[in-house]
């Protein structure tokens, strides 16, 4: 039976999502095939052409009122269509001799964003990454061109999302599938392209519920047999009462997708119906199957890597993660190991069922990733990685000589000290994001976060020590939230910025949905339950009030306001509380409050001994050990000599572990004496872990 994975417009440009992917990888090891599609990724090339342009251009041609920079788009379109191939070219990688003369001839016809363009960020020596932000804002532009005149709902990330962001009504959604934009003949055009027998449709946000539905109708009229999974599914639609939702779809599957997919092919190709956690017009399917194992890697077959852009569309370097850069995906641990955050989707399988992974069977598959793909960036994409198996990771790394740049979402727990960092760059940790939330004592424990502001800057700290990007997730507007307790908020921050302890950070504004144990008991977090409707279509995002907390609105357009400045280095110095057009309280935060929690970092007196250090050299009186940009010198005496080398050969990472203090036991004399020059071993690469 054959079977297409669909990836719908649009998520990434830069690298597929990886949903697809995973299902692939398990179909795989139970001896089953199919094609995968990005149509999220074949869109864009398809409409950012030379022939999509001509259409689009010639659609603006026929009408009689544009907005300005739609006029002035359409008198400069042969300009745009002489461009557009070698932009998308030159942020796929294949052309970067363009970076000069995108630069400094305007060789792209700009629009508003490209005009509005600051390049300062990115120094003397950064001209192509300045010239790849050019482009890509070029490609912005030609996307605002078409969600101004030609399709309201088109965006490069979040295509049609309006239309399913905790839709209350089914409605829209129909009328909109009733109508057919240029963008939608293109889409049309690619699902006629798709000749399975079933297909799976992967809607994983909101912005990819419309493609699915317009897809899925299509097929279902050619006799295709539609699934639907991913996270949209998983948190809003699953107890949806919709009955037109089934001329687009022939089922849903909930949670993992890998078994309830392939029970639903057994099914089909005659086997015994042991179809689960599937939702068909005739309601929820259940058996009692055992529980597979989580796939921990992708497989990305036949999508087109090569063909993905690389672009710059903001200057937050965490979010330039996001979109800039082929990074293969990988899960060290499926759920997560803390799953106690009140505001948090705990009831749910992506989070509540925990499984950890093996760290030398994640390093195969890691290598396998890059013989098939050539890449060596990984997005680790668990809801936070453990930081014992992270450690184990990184040592397998390093015994088997596996060079990586990886990242990814973790807690800030005590574990994070500075040696643990130190290891964790060694193995090649770049970037780290992390929940600080609302950055205050009171709502921490309200969310039962299990951390505390002064532990987030220590840890922001041994990351910062390493040379690891810390980006911070915060939150306003949780319930009972005061304004004196927001601002207060606000000013760690702030502080957090001006200490260096976090490269960049974002503000959500909080959420309740009703898959969170505030949403169980509303009462004990003091909210209010706004009447839900009983034919509402997405069900996830749940209106309340909150009669104890602030007005929230308040601080919606100052906090991401202030927090771009600090980013930026400016701003630090000002008073939090006059970033606001209105009166609002000081804080009353100490001012060196973050400064005082981060002081000389915590050794650990015990655990394994670990030497990243390079081989040392042996001389008479000591030991020259280098590093990557100087070389010391470390003294010692014959006895001592002779016990140092076997402890750095004994600690390296391809050796049984050592103990720290197996190490002391050993050495030929007191200790005390040797406590000078194991401060410079220490400093020079010698962990305890």
């Amino acid at each position: 039976m054959s079977l297409t994975l669909v990836l719908l417009p649009l998520t990434q440009l830069n690298t597929p999502y990886p949903s697809i992917s995973y299902l692939a990888q398990d179909l795989r090891r139970h001896g089953l095939e199919c094609e995968q599609r990005d149509l999220g990724i074949e869109l864009v090339l398809r409409l950012f052409s030379r022939e999509g342009l001509k259409e689009v251009f010639g659609e603006l041609a026929e009408r009689d009122e544009l907005p300005e920079p739609a006029w002035r788009a359409l008198s400069l379109q042969e300009h745009h269509l002489d461009a557009i191939d070698s932009a998308i070219a030159f942020l796929q990688g294949r052309q970067s001799g363009l970076a000069p003369r995108i630069l400094e001839t305007g060789f792209l016809p700009a629009g508003p964003r490209m005009q509005r363009a600051e390049l300062g960020a990115f120094g003397v020596m950064g001209g192509h990454d300045a010239a790849r932000h050019l482009a890509t804002l070029y490609l912005v532009d030609l996307a605002d061109l078409i969600t101004s005149c030609i399709d309201e709902g088109f965006a490069l990330a979040r295509y049609q999302a309006h239309l399913a962001t905790s839709a209350a009504d089914f409605a829209p959604l129909w009328t909109r599938l009733g109508h057919t934009t240029l963008v939608d003949a293109h889409l049309d055009a690619l699902c006629d392209t798709i000749t399975s027998e079933v297909v799976g449709l992967s809607v994983p946000f909101p912005g990819n519920l419309y493609g699915a539905l317009r897809l899925g109708r299509r097929l279902k009229a050619r006799g295709a047999y539609v699934v639907l999974g991913g996270g949209y599914i998983n948190t809003e639609l699953r107890d949806v009462k919709e009955p037109l939702l089934w001329e687009c779809v022939d089922a849903m599957t909930y949670d993992d997708g890998e078994g309830p997919l392939r029970a639903i092919l057994e099914h089909r190709s005659g086997g015994p119906d042991q179809r689960h956690r599937t939702r068909t017009a005739d309601g929820m399917l259940e058996a009692k199957v055992p529980r597979p194992a989580f796939t921990s890697s992708p497989f990305y077959g036949d999508l087109p890597l090569a063909e993905y852009l690389q672009t710059i569309d903001t200057l937050n370097p965490a979010h330039r993660l996001w979109a800039d850069g082929r990074w293969n995906k990988i899960t060290l641990a499926h759920g997560c190991y803390w799953k106690k955050c009140t505001f948090c989707d705990l009831s749910l399988d992506y989070i509540g069922h925990y499984e950890s992974g093996v760290a030398s069977e994640l390093v195969d598959q890691i290598e396998i990733l890059i013989e098939e793909t050539g890449e060596r960036g990984f997005h680790f994409v668990d809801e936070a990685a453990p930081p014992k198996l992270l450690r184990a990771l990184a040592i397998e790394l390093l015994r088997r000589g596996v060079k990586i740049s990886f990242w990814g979402n973790i807690r800030f727990e005590k574990s994070y000290d500075a040696d643990l960092c130190r290891l964790l760059a060694a193995a090649g940790l770049i970037a780290v994001t992390g929940g600080l939330e609302v950055a205050n004592e009171r709502l921490l424990k309200r969310i039962d976060k299990g951390v505390t502001v002064e532990q987030v800057a220590g840890c922001a700290a041994s990351f910062r020590d390493a040379g690891i990007m810390v980006h911070a997730y915060l939150m306003y507007g949780f319930p009972t939230q005061t304004e004196q307790e927001t601002i207060d908020s606000m000013e760690l921050v702030r502080q957090l910025f001006a200490n260096g302890l976090i490269n960049s950070a974002f503000w959500h504004r909080f959420v309740l949905t009703r898959h969170s144990p505030i949403f169980t008991t509303p009462e004990e977090f003091g909210v209010q339950l706004a009447p839900a409707s009983a034919n509402a279509f997405a069900r996830n995002d749940v209106p309340h009030l909150d009669p104890q907390g602030a007005d929230h609105s308040r601080f919606d357009a100052v906090l991401p306001f202030a927090l771009d400045a600090w980013l930026q280095g400016e701003g630090l110095e000002r008073p939090v509380h006059t970033w606001f057009p209105h009166p609002m309280p000081r804080s009353q935060e100490a001012p060196q409050r973050i400064r005082d929690a981060v002081g000389s970092p915590l050794l650990k007196s015990r655990g394994r001994v670990l030497w990243l250090g390079g081989e040392p050299i042996e001389q008479e009186d000591g030991l020259t050990l280098h590093t990557a940009d100087a070389e010391t010198f470390v003294p010692a005496a014959e006895g001592e000599l002779a016990w140092l080398c076997q402890l750095l050969e004994m600690a390296s990472p391809g050796q049984p572990p050592v103990s720290l203090n197996d190490a002391m036991h050993g050495y030929p004399g007191e200790w005390t004496g040797f406590e000078p020059r194991w401060a410079m071993l220490r400093e020079l690469g010698l962990l305890v872990l």
